[in-house]
């Protein structure tokens, strides 16, 4: 039968493969090392030209899998020289990169070839292998006929190369009668090795604007005072790329330098930048257009200078989230000057950008920073007043909580959709201010004994976020006053008041918690049922299992949720916390989908065998989780029992039971999934068949 079954496979594998769609194709690909290797190489060597790019990088995916054979080798290196599909040539050097260093040898001897595209290949190959034993191959073909070959020899050496080709590489660069861009490559491969020079041995490469860039990361890598000196004067230069490299190479030397260096090195760095005209004013405006390394490199540059026109600029260029974080904290390291500037220019900033700003102010401090973000309390924009609110918490102002407080009311009672976040912002705020953890206990009794005081009277909107401060600071002092609110006429206050009391487990919580449980509102009840699972008082396991006949089946579902931590955490016995969650196994898909989730946490063989129970279901959800207890926790006739789900209806099912089947070595399901494969059309779980028969048949 296995061998009828692997026929059927083989015709429908070889017949996908001609087939037009490529998906269907790549997909037969992927099952071709399900034949033997006599059958499925030929047919990957061919696919290695096929038209579509993801078929051909699933044939190296598998040609990669095959192991190793010579047949394999010679048959990449051949195609190299296809000269009529690039694409077969370049999938082929990346398989051969992909194999790695066994074809060092078969390539070093390609390097022979008469043909300029096949050296060239060979030598990408090399790279991408990094064997070093390459080494001198490559070297001798910087003195091959073709510049392209010379130049990918100098970038193959930046990963292959020693010493000694270090030195071939630094004749190439200087070598006035040699190709510019492989001088260029040379450079680029010296910079690479980390192989610096100095100025005299870089010589008439200074004096050459296309290789100067290249030459000044190789001085900043060298970092001497005449490296620094010849790399200041390059901040002067007309052409761009030059200008730039110099900054580069010399916030490097900063990099590497320490003690008084650096101070030293930052001084030069300042009195070069003021002596050139138009230098930051030429840098500012390439914040705009510059590539996303460059722009980096830029700002941390301009940092150093502590140029105040800088400041916005830098400001503005974090609008990008890849620049942002360097934005910022290049402009937090001059905390002074970004905050004077901010305040020069606070009026002509957009609401993006004050918002950024104010975040920036939250970790500069002072008067001045205190006091834009007091004012941008009152701002008309929700989501500027949600930062001056964040930064104040993070600033720890004191001063601020009055007008926090009466913002958090504001807000409380607005209708505006942004508002929801200024409250969360405002509550954030104050919780940073209050916590015991971050403040004295002074402070944190202001924040409390204000927020208390506007309890009598308010609206309910008001009376859910004090609620919710009160819980996020959570001192156990506050515990009368937060129950106090567990009588509040509006059940989200209430719910608010649970999950703050929950904050305040170990102490006297437990008890308002099981009052909670028999709110008359369902949300007050899921969160008391959530609250008691978090409790690290082990008697609260009495009072969850009167929720599990709760009429709302959310309530009922965190209950049992709640029991089945409990008999994790504690180490209820087994047969007891199968007991209590018995009910919930027989109700609806939610309650019985956490029943079964919980029997997971409690494990054991006799949890697995009350989710056998499960497998009947309808629900295919609750049925995939059943299979997964079973297979955590079942003994091996429990596991057998999956045999009857291999044929479900909902095809996750059928693939989970399946694998498990196979982890669990239960080889007498190999007949009734051979029967499946022989009418599964659903090409996952197929595939997961195919995996499961070859791990039993092992």
């Amino acid at each position: 039968m296995m061998e009828d079954v692997a026929n059927r496979e083989r015709e429908a594998v070889i017949h996908d493969l001609a087939s037009p769609d490529e998906e269907i194709r790549r997909l037969a690909v992927e099952r071709l090392l399900s034949l033997p290797t006599v059958d499925a190489l030929p047919r990957l060597l061919v696919g290695l030209g096929d038209s579509s790019w993801r078929v051909r990088k699933a044939v190296v995916e598998r040609l990669v899998a095959c192991g190793e054979t010579d047949l394999v080798d010679a048959a990449l290196v051949e195609a190299l020289a296809d000269g009529e599909n690039p694409g077969r040539r370049n999938s082929a050097s990346e398989a051969l990169v992909r194999i790695g260093d066994r074809l060092t040898g078969r390539l070093v001897a390609v390097l022979e070839s008469n043909d300029v595209d096949v050296r060239k290949l060979a030598i990408d190959s090399l790279a991408g292998i990094g064997d070093t034993r390459a080494c001198d191959a490559v070297v001798r073909m910087l003195d091959d006929s073709d510049a392209n070959v010379r130049g990918a020899a100098a970038d193959a050496l930046a990963i292959v190369g020693d010493e000694s080709a270090a030195l071939a590489l630094q004749r190439a660069a200087v070598d006035q009668q040699e190709d510019q861009l492989v001088r260029l490559s040379a450079l680029r491969a010296l910079a690479r090795m980390e192989h610096p020079l100095t100025d005299d041995e870089l010589g008439p490469v200074l004096g050459d604007p296309v290789l100067r860039p290249a030459a000044f990361t190789l001085l900043g890598q060298l970092g001497d005072a005449a490296a620094v000196s010849c790399l200041l004067k390059g901040l002067a230069l007309d052409s761009r790329p030059s200008r730039e490299a110099a900054m580069a190479a010399l916030l490097h030397v900063l990099s590497e330098a320490d003690g008084a260096r650096v101070d030293e090195l930052v001084r030069a760095i300042r009195e070069a930048s003021g002596s050139c005209e138009n230098l930051l004013d030429l840098a500012v405006e390439r914040l705009t257009e510059a590539d996303l390394t460059t722009r980096l490199m830029l700002i941390q540059f301009l940092g150093l200078t502590q140029d105040s026109r800088c400041v916005v600029p830098i400001l503005e260029a974090g609008r990008d989230e890849a620049i942002a974080e360097v934005a910022h904290s290049t402009l937090e390291e001059m905390p002074d000057v970004t905050v004077t500037a901010f305040e020069a220019a606070w009026s002509g900033f957009d609401a993006e950008l004050r918002s950024d700003a104010c975040s920036l102010l939250g970790t500069t401090g002072g008067e001045k920073a205190t006091g834009l973000l007091l004012s941008s309390l009152d701002d008309a924009d929700a989501g500027l007043r949600s930062s001056a609110a964040r930064a104040l918490g993070r600033l720890k102002c004191v001063d601020a909580i009055p007008e926090l407080v009466r913002r958090l009311e504001s807000a409380a009672l607005d209708d505006d959709p942004e508002s929801e976040e200024e409250v969360d912002a405002l509550i954030e705020a104050l919780v940073s201010l209050a916590s015991p953890w971050h403040s004295e206990a002074t402070v944190a009794g202001e924040v409390i004994e204000l927020l208390s005081t506007r309890l009598a009277g308010a609206q309910e909107e008001v009376r859910l976020a004090i609620a919710t401060v009160l819980g996020r600071i959570g001192r156990h002092e506050d515990e009368e006053l937060v129950a106090r609110l567990l009588k509040d006429p509006s059940p989200r206050v209430r719910r608010a008041a649970v999950e703050a009391l929950e904050r305040l487990e170990p102490g006297a919580a437990s008890e308002p918690l099981r009052l909670a449980l028999a709110d008359e509102s369902s949300l007050v009840r899921i969160a008391a049922a959530v609250a008691l699972g978090n409790s690290q008082n082990p008697a609260v396991i009495d009072d969850l299992p009167r929720l599990i006949h709760d009429e709302d089946s959310r309530v009922s579902a965190a209950a049992v949720h709640s029991i089945g931590m409990h008999c994790q955490r504690d180490g209820v016995p087994v047969e007891q916390a199968v007991h209590l969650i018995g009910h919930a196994l027989r109700s609806d898909a939610m309650v019985a989908l956490a029943g079964v989730e919980a029997l997971r946490m409690i494990g054991g063989e006799r949890a697995a065998t009350a989710a056998l129970a499960m497998l009947d279901r309808h629900e295919p959800e609750l049925v995939q989780a059943a299979v997964a207890c079973i297979g955590a926790h079942g003994d091996m006739e429990a596991v057998s029992e999956l045999l009857s789900v291999i044929a479900h209806a909902n095809w996750s099912v059928r693939a989970e039971a399946i694998q498990i089947l196979a982890e669990r070595r239960i080889r007498r399901a190999v007949p009734a999934m051979l029967r499946r494969l022989e009418t599964e059309q659903d090409s996952f779980v197929r595939d997961a068949i195919l995996r499961a028969l070859r791990q039993l048949e092992d």
